[in-house]
């Protein structure tokens, strides 16, 4: 039987992918992915966080006590340390293999500690800077914190960057680093909830996607939302101006940030990414497309699947208590004045047919029934016959009836005038297709509703070449196309029953979906 996995095949000759110089496997992280990764990571752990106490290492003879005080703080028996399969020399022999660790020796003064084991242990770089991303992972509160209020932050500073460049390189230098610690935190949250969001809203919903979509929006809102359209053109302004300063200015900040001995690689390569920085941030910032006010869309689209989601879960697992309309209703049973109120009171509540009493010896006919009360007929025992026939066992037609006559006549009468307003709006917002946005005045509440319907529908469609979008709306009615605004041309305010509607002034185009017109369009 051949082997399912390729790299169980064997290959004749070197690997061209190897060959090609492209980054391969990370001795380093087998500790990860041994039998005794658990035993691994808890050694890490400690050794990574000794750093901040210690520069010369862990002795060999301190770390089994740092373990224990290590299982101790996570609430683990330290019993463990005592396993036979834990075998410490043995574990740090493989991570000094592996390339985790540094082994060293203390010197020896006396001649009794040259009996004693003398090993001192101190992780690798590579392995420090992987162990503290891995155990930040899924915790985005660090880099969430430090986007906070960001689009201020960054306005701010490149305000004091652009009045220092020329004059305080030194206050120019610590401006840029606190914009470029923004930036890549800035990024780094962005990316995580787009990630976030990408794996919620994927499959099927359940109840821990709805939860973590909503936490990512409540952060998305919390954080810099609402400074997107405060500071982006400020920030493309200063973004702009500062990508045109002269060479040497950039120059002079990056030696204050590098020191006086820094060559001229260096100070070039400095300058480009400070200059490449900039760049980003206008495309962070700048323009009705710009990463920011994509993100800000991406959050809004979200909206729409999470409440399907959570109908979704409460259709299919969820339930509706009626507990309070029943006790309303016995407590309106109770207080009827006699039997008869009573009954009329329970068919028009519940919707179900008079109790008919089974046909059997004593009791009246079937077309009769009722002419005993309930509560004063004899009991009937239940036939074979009526068992296994169920209703055809029985003759006669069902005793009152409930008449729904007058609330089917209401519906009609409603649906009637519901299609009639329909139809003015409709028409009403026909007769304004073709026109700038600005001269969509005096708008009913019906016509706003149709009018945001149509502006939804055409703002998450994609844009051609010229600018237009063209989209259909959900309701697969109605084929909307908007003409992007002329330059310059200021935002339209349309005056409606609940206030003002400002939204940039583009030409709208409706025609019924199907239509020769719309086909055309």
């Amino acid at each position: 039987m051949e082997p399912d996995d390729d790299e169980e095949r064997p290959t004749d000759g070197p690997d061209a992918w190897q060959l090609a110089g492209l980054p391969g496997g990370l001795l380093q992280a087998s500790y990860l992915t041994s039998r005794f990764s658990a035993q691994y990571r808890l050694i890490v752990d400690v050794l990574l966080g000794e750093q901040e106490h210690t520069l010369t290492g862990v002795a060999a003879t301190d770390l089994p006590d740092l373990l224990r005080r290590r299982l101790k703080t996570l609430g683990v028996d330290q019993g463990l340390l005592d396993d036979p399969a834990f075998r410490l020399k043995e574990r740090m022999g493989s991570l000094e293999r592996w390339g985790v660790v540094y082994r060293f020796q203390d010197k020896a003064v006396r001649d009794a500690e040259f009996v004693l084991d003398r090993d001192r242990y101190q992780l690798t770089e590579t392995v420090a800077e992987l162990h503290r991303a891995i155990t930040s992972l899924g915790d985005d509160t660090a880099a969430a914190a430090a986007a906070t209020l960001a689009p201020g932050i960054l306005t701010a500073n490149l305000t004091l960057l652009r009045d220092s460049a020329e004059t305080d390189p030194a206050g120019a230098a610590a401006a840029w680093s606190v914009i470029a610690t923004t930036h890549q935190s800035m990024v780094k949250a962005a990316a995580g909830w787009q990630a976030r969001l990408a794996g919620a809203l994927a499959g099927a919903p359940t109840q821990e996607k709805i939860t973590t979509v909503q936490d990512t929006l409540r952060r998305y809102v919390d954080m810099w939302g609402a400074g997107i359209d405060t500071h982006s053109e400020a920030i493309t302004a200063l973004a702009a101006r500062l990508a045109g300063l002269p060479a040497p200015v950039w120059r002079r900040i990056a030696v204050h940030t590098l020191g006086a001995n820094a060559d001229d690689a260096a100070i070039d390569s400095l300058v480009e990414t400070h200059v490449n920085t900039l760049s980003t941030l206008r495309r962070w910032f700048d323009g009705p497309d710009c990463q920011a006010r994509r993100l800000r869309r991406q959050m809004r689209d979200t909206i729409g699947p999470l409440l399907r989601g959570q109908r979704t879960i409460a259709a299919v697992g969820g339930h509706v208590s009626r507990r309070a309309e029943l006790v309303d209703l016995a407590s309106r049973l109770e207080s009827a004045p006699d039997d008869d109120a009573a009954w009329r009171l329970w068919c028009a509540s519940t919707g179900l047919f008079a109790a008919r009493h089974l046909p059997g010896a004593g009791n009246p006919p079937a077309g009769n029934a009722g002419a005993v009360s309930f509560w004063d007929a004899d009991p009937v025992p239940v036939e074979a016959r009526l068992r296994k026939q169920g209703p055809k066992a029985t003759t006669g037609s069902a005793a009152r009836i409930p008449d729904r006559a007058g609330a089917k006549r209401a519906a009609r009468h409603r649906a009637a005038e519901v299609a009639a307003r329909a139809a003015v709006t409709e028409a009403a917002v026909l007769a304004r297709s073709g026109q700038p946005l600005s001269r969509w005045q005096d708008l009913t509440s019906d016509e706003l509703q149709m009018l945001l319907v149509l502006l939804g529908a055409v703002a998450a469609a994609r844009p051609d070449r010229a600018g237009r979008r063209s989209a259909t709306t959900g309701d697969a009615r109605w084929l909307v196309r908007s003409d992007p605004p002329a330059d310059g041309a200021p935002a339209a305010v349309v005056r409606t029953p609940d206030g003002r509607l400002v939204h940039p002034d583009v030409v709208l185009h409706v025609t019924p979906a199907g239509s020769t017109a719309g086909s055309r369009a």
